[in-house]
């Protein structure tokens, strides 16, 4: 337990309460000596805050002290003028009783002055301050006063209600109030753990369980000194792969309203990473206890704010400053942020460990260009099928890389003014973001794919936890003869080595053939409804059992996904998806997810194109699968876009020739250790990469 707990000011808390005699009223050995000047400025300082002193007053007889609050006025000399706390105290009690002088708190510590009373009557009192005064240090650790802060505790079921009055970093005092007739405060048992939880205005700050290190009596109110039991929180699952904390120059300071007091309180960063900070405060002054939660935190760099967060305390360490003066070490971990700051943040961490490293940067977009043709992600046949949209393609890539919208992320492996790697995501569905343009160069730094690579995983794995971020999912579709993601995603299939960890799953490419008479019994189609995407899942859990339907909004909880498409719609793209179902006397044939994009948000078109999944690979001819496609496409005026057909032998066993095979691979964020020890044992003994020149399509 902190030493600290039972460590309280010896004053009273109401005035005119009997008081024991005690060292603070008298210098003892170790009490530090306070020159008259300082003392003016503290009582200064008091009147400038509203605050108050004690007049100390010992009986002539029987020893016993009481105390009254007096607000003092300012002062300039040895003439120090009060007023009495409440106003018309009675000086008849008074008759048998000296005054010692007065005595000034402020939490930590607390200065008695001997001085000569000039003046006594109901209104105030007057004293002629001495040389000096002695300063007792009455705390480890200052106490700080609390305004509007509700406090609940519960205990084995029952629920006691009051606030919170002070606090410091190891204990906090609550004052309790109940109805006198319901006797509730009685049942509060000292010897048992409590659970604190404290508020403002309805929003939850702290939360954890307490030991009750002193308990006052009564039955109408009731303090209580609590005591955190642990040091430590744990906000999520311990990853062995974590993003590096690095100290930087010049430092960051964080600033933020302080929950439980209100005050406005500055902290210099002595690491960062971008998933919390590291900060130092003194021992006795400390403001940080484990747990709290900091609404809203903002992170400056030489007076500019790189971004604004939320975040909690997890742990308070204590450790030893060069002067050897006590210093608490707190950890504080970013629970959200805007995803524009997260891009921010992460530049900020990447660069400081490589600086040929980029998130979301300014591009060059000529030497972009420059870039995908000469490693050959735009190839001569993709190249035929956009050169006659050109101009579409570069308008939509200059909103995507020179305003980096919230929807797009791009990742840079850049060193003097040249292009060496490039990874971009686009978030697509509604927990899901796609890995698309991958390329790196033949020449120059050999791994500079897997770099950017690494970096994307990095990027998901320190923010997925945001609610902002949307990213339970990381997809990417690849050709199955392309070496370089097909070893590279399929080694993370193998090595997590559970569907639901990650996943692959083979779709077949086509756009639909010419338009034919129609064979088999009709099928028609209708909007997917609640019983299609439970009979949808039953199908691929026996079929695949992996995470395509979850990373593509195919399930019960992904189906609504408007806000996404207003989210592109506010900064300036297209984003449309419908579901439908092809059916036959009630029978479901297939579910069809269609998604139209602007033109080369994905360069293969993948954003653009009719997910199809087949349910009824027996009973549903293709010819009627690709009627009820045109028609569903006529209506939509998408005509001329892919079809990717799961699973791709549903076109095989009917012999139907596909233009190529994708597969998609989608990664459960939340295992991305595994995803990074794959990716390490995949290039752990090479230097270089095998692949250059390696590209994704997707």
């Amino acid at each position: 337990m902190p030493d600290d707990v039972l460590s309280e000011i010896n004053m009273p808390s109401l005035a005119g309460v009997p008081v024991e005699p005690s060292a603070a009223q008298l210098p003892a050995e170790g009490d530090k000596r306070v020159k008259r000047r300082d003392i003016l400025n503290r009582l200064n300082f008091i009147n400038f805050n509203e605050g108050t002193i004690f007049a100390s007053f010992r009986h002539l007889e029987h020893g016993d002290r009481i105390s009254y609050q007096a607000f003092p006025l300012p002062c300039v000399d040895d003439v120090l003028d009060c007023k009495w706390i409440p106003p018309g105290i009675s000086l008849s009690r008074l008759k048998s009783y000296g005054c010692d002088g007065f005595l000034l708190s402020d939490g930590h510590s607390h200065v008695t002055v001997k001085a000569e009373v000039t003046r006594l009557d109901a209104e105030g009192i007057t004293f002629k301050i001495p040389e000096s005064g002695y300063e007792k240090i009455c705390r480890k650790i200052e106490r700080h006063a609390c305004e509007g802060v509700e406090a609940r505790i519960l205990q084995s079921g029952l629920l006691f209600e009051g606030r919170l009055a002070d606090f410091n970093a190891v204990s906090c005092r609550v004052l309790l109030e109940a109805d006198p007739a319901e006797g509730s405060l009685q049942w509060l048992n000292p010897s048992a753990p409590v659970t604190a939880l404290f508020s403002r205005e309805g929003a939850l700050l702290y939360s954890g369980e307490c030991v009750v290190t002193r308990m006052g009596r009564g039955r109408a109110s009731r303090e209580l000194v609590l005591a955190p039991n642990f040091n430590n929180v744990r906000r999520f699952e311990p990853r062995e792969f974590r993003g590096q904390r690095s100290a930087l120059a010049p430092a960051p300071v964080i600033r933020f309203k302080h929950p439980f007091t209100g005050r406005r309180e500055y902290l210099q960063v002595k690491d960062i990473s971008a998933s919390g900070v590291g900060v130092e405060e003194f021992f006795d002054r400390s403001l940080l206890l484990p747990g709290m939660v900091l609404p809203e935190v903002a992170v400056e760099i030489a007076n500019q704010t790189v971004f604004r967060c939320r975040a909690q305390v997890l742990y308070r360490n204590v450790v030893r400053s060069e002067s050897k003066s006590s210093v608490v070490r707190c950890g504080i971990v970013l629970l959200n942020m805007d995803i524009k700051d997260q891009a921010r943040l992460s530049a900020l961490v990447h660069q400081a460990e490589d600086d040929r490293l980029q998130v979301c940067g300014e591009v060059d977009m000529e030497e972009l260009w420059r870039f995908f043709f000469e490693t050959g992600f735009i190839y001569p046949s993709k190249y035929l099928s956009i050169e006659a949209r050109k101009e579409d393609f570069k308008r939509t890539y200059e909103k995507l890389y020179m305003n980096s919208p919230s929807i797009a992320r791009h990742f840079l492996f850049q060193d003097k003014g040249r292009l060496f790697g490039h990874m971009s995501m686009v978030r697509y569905y509604s927990n899901s973001w796609i890995i698309q343009h991958h390329a790196a160069s033949r020449d120059g730094y050999g791994l500079a794919g897997v770099g950017v690579l690494d970096e994307v995983g990095r990027y998901t794995s320190e923010f997925n936890h945001h609610p902002s971020s949307r990213m339970d999912y990381l997809i990417c579709y690849f050709q199955t003869e392309n070496r370089f993601p097909a070893r590279v995603f399929g080694n993370v299939v193998r090595d997590i080595a559970d569907p639901k960890g990650s996943s692959v799953d083979a779709f077949a490419y086509l756009h639909l053939p010419p338009e034919e008479k129609e064979g088999g019994p009709a099928f028609q189609l209708f909007p997917s409804r609640e019983e299609d995407f439970e009979e949808l899942r039953r199908y691929y859990e026996e079929s695949s059992r992996g995470l395509a339907l979850d990373a593509l909004d195919l399930s019960l909880d992904g189906r609504m996904d408007d806000s996404l498409s207003a989210e592109y719609a506010k900064q300036g793209f297209k984003r449309e998806r419908h579901v439908y179902c092809l059916k036959r006397g009630g029978r479901l044939g297939a579910v069809i997810s269609l998604t139209l994009s602007d033109l080369g948000l994905n360069l293969s078109n993948l954003t653009n194109c009719a997910h199809v999944f087949v349910i009824d690979g027996e009973g549903l001819e293709p010819s009627v699968l690709f009627s009820g496609l045109r028609a569903m496409l006529r209506h939509h005026d998408a005509e001329d876009i892919p079809v990717l057909a799961y699973p791709a032998k549903y076109l095989d066993s009917r012999a139907v020739i596909y233009e190529k095979q994708y597969n998609l691979w989608v990664l459960n964020i939340e295992r991305s250790d595994g995803y990074f020890s794959s990716l390490h044992n995949t290039f752990r003994r090479t230097g270089r990469d095998h692949d250059n020149g390696q590209r994704s399509d997707g």
